[in-house]
Formats: structure tokens, sequence, C-alpha cells
């Protein structure tokens, strides 16, 4: 039985790109046998998938924790106003879609939050040849930098906030994340902050594909960090050989500031005027003993009307509670919620 690359209709399917001498039927076929895993299925992520179930990746693993919401259908791919109102996670949703558009691709939507504790168990259950980041923070940059590090994995990085975006394809013999940013900015840009327009979203997944074409036809990473600003018309690219730093922690010395790390706070802040509130899995089971009401449900997410405030209670227990004015307001009613249900 002729494998999917050697059939007909997959040579005219693909015809458009094999015919792109530089990647070429070899580049085609080792995209049919490559698997890449896709960390978030937001505005990146869903894009990224959409592209690469197009051009006919081998099979894709994405992972994500979040429903669609009514704001997310302005950038994000596939999602639509159904999906909203019966709060569908992103993964299964987008899955569903992918499938339509090929059906030679197999896709494996894990609905998981992504933590410093299960993300290196997560990528060695699923064993992708490469991570692509979809994700909207950047925080959990600095943990995808350490465990493929330590797992030997390439990843390309890509981040769009406002109007501007970067794309770095990282492969280690390089500069690491790392070694251009020591620290994480206290004072990181948010989507919900600062918005985000489509024309960013796109040109970063472009490029982010554009370097996994490199990898996967031989061509190997650029070595460019790339900024887009498509609203002022601008981009650059610029070599980084020259960042590499010899005494980096992570790329040099092997040390995982972030992976492994314990998750301490049950209050977080998240995007805007929400919080993340964290209680045990059970909860969401008994999401009645909360002050106020449940306003709709499903096996995922359950929406509720808590004390005032609008909240999203998911199934391993996270709470995104929405428009609370300061830190001590959530402090006091995360406190309250807990007292109801103990």
């Amino acid at each position: 039985m002729p494998t999917p690359s050697e059939t007909p209709e997959f040579n005219e399917r693909y015809s458009r790109q094999t015919r792109f001498a530089p990647f070429g039927a070899q580049g085609q076929h080792n995209l049919e046998h490559t698997h890449v895993l896709v960390m978030g299925a937001g505005a990146l992520g869903s894009h990224i998938a959409e592209q690469l179930v197009r051009m006919g990746i081998g099979k894709l693993t994405i992972v994500d924790m979040d429903i669609v919401e009514l704001t997310n259908l302005h950038r994000q791919a596939l999602y639509d106003e159904t999906d909203v109102t019966e709060m569908r996670p992103k993964v299964y949703a987008l899955a569903d879609k992918l499938k339509v558009i090929n059906s030679n691709v197999e896709v494996d939507p894990i609905y998981e939050e992504i933590t410093s504790t299960n993300i290196e168990t997560m990528i060695q259950d699923i064993n992708p040849d490469i991570l692509l980041d979809g994700m909207d923070h950047f925080a959990i940059r600095f943990l995808f930098n350490e465990v493929c590090h330590k797992l030997n994995l390439p990843w390309i990085y890509g981040a769009a906030v406002g109007g501007k975006g970067s794309v770095y394809a990282i492969d280690y013999t390089g500069p690491c994340l790392r070694c251009f940013m020591e620290e994480t900015p206290e004072t990181a840009e948010s989507c919900a902050i600062n918005g985000v327009i489509p024309p960013v979203i796109m040109q970063v997944v472009s490029y982010q594909i554009a370097e996994l074409m490199r990898y996967v036809s031989g061509k190997g990473f650029s070595g460019k960090l790339i900024t887009v600003s498509p609203f002022e018309v601008k981009q650059q690219s610029m070599d980084v050989s020259r960042f590499k730093n010899p005494n980096c922690t992570v790329c040099a010395q092997g040390n995982y500031e972030y992976l492994g790390k314990r998750q301490s706070n049950v209050i977080e802040g998240s995007c805007g005027d929400t919080f993340v509130f964290r209680f045990k899995p059970d909860h969401f089971d008994n999401a009645d003993l909360f002050p106020g009401q449940i306003l709709k449900a499903n096996p995922y997410v359950k929406l509720l009307n808590v004390d005032g405030y609008e909240a999203t209670l998911f199934k391993d227990g996270r709470m995104n509670v929405h428009h609370i004015e300061d830190e001590n307001t959530a402090e006091t009613l995360y406190r309250t919620l807990l007292k109801a249900v103990k």
C-alpha cells in the first residue's frame, strides 16, 4: 500500500509548496514525518495549527487549558460564535475543525494546564520533534527554554502584543532565550492591557512556520531574531550569534530555575483586571457551594456569578475571576470563597 506521500492526491494537494525549490518534495516528505508540539491554542497557536495541518504536517499535538471566549474571535483562527456559546475548550474546538481541513493529519488535543512541574513529563510522553511557542505571556517561555535545553528539543519562540512581534528559533547551537534576557520583565505587556492587532499575529506565525520549513528541509534555523511592526510597516532581522553567553545559567551551566519549581501561589494576577484563584479539583463538582449562582455549565467549565463577580471555574480547580480592582480585593474574595467550600 502506498504511503500518503506516494499517492497522486498527495502530490496534487501539496504541489504548490513542493514546487518551491528550497523546500521541494524532500522537504514535504520530511514534514509528513514530523511531529510538532504547539503550546497554546490562542492567537498564535491556532494559526500555527491551521497552517501546519493545511501544509500536511505528520502529527500535531496541541496543549491548552482555556475555553473559547468572545474576545478571541477577532484574531484567533477557526473558532466561531457557537464555540463561545458552548464554552468549548479551545483544543477540542480546534481539533475538530483541523480534522475537517485535512483528515490525513493526526491531531492530538490535550486539555491541560502547562506548569513547571508537569511540563517535562508531558513533553517526554508526547515525544515531539520540535516545539512551537503559541503562548501569550512571557514567563512560561523561560520554562520552555529550560525544558527544551534539558531534553535537547529545538523550539521556535514567538510573541505578539500591541502592534509588535518577534520570532527566534532556538536549537542551542546559538544563544538561548536566557542569553538575551536574564530576568523575566516585571512590566511585561499583555494583550488584555495593550491590545493586539491581527496583522502582527499573521506575521509572527508566518516567520515561525518559515523557520520550521527551514528546519525540516535541512536548511537549519536562520539564527536571526526577527522583529515585526506591521502597523508601522517595519520589520528587521538581526544575527544574534554574538549574544551567545558562555556563562549562561541555562545553555552553558544547565541550571534550571523555573523547571520543577512548585506552584505556591493560590492567587495570581493575570491579564488586565483578571485574577486566577486555585482551588482543589473536587470543588468543580461542588461549585454550588460558592456564594452566588451557576449561570452555565458543561463537563469542562462552569460560568459563575460569585459574590457579584463573573468567574470561570475549570475542571482542574482553576478559577478566573474578572473585573477585580486590586490584589487586596482578590485576597478578600478568595478567602470568602474558600471558606464557603470548606
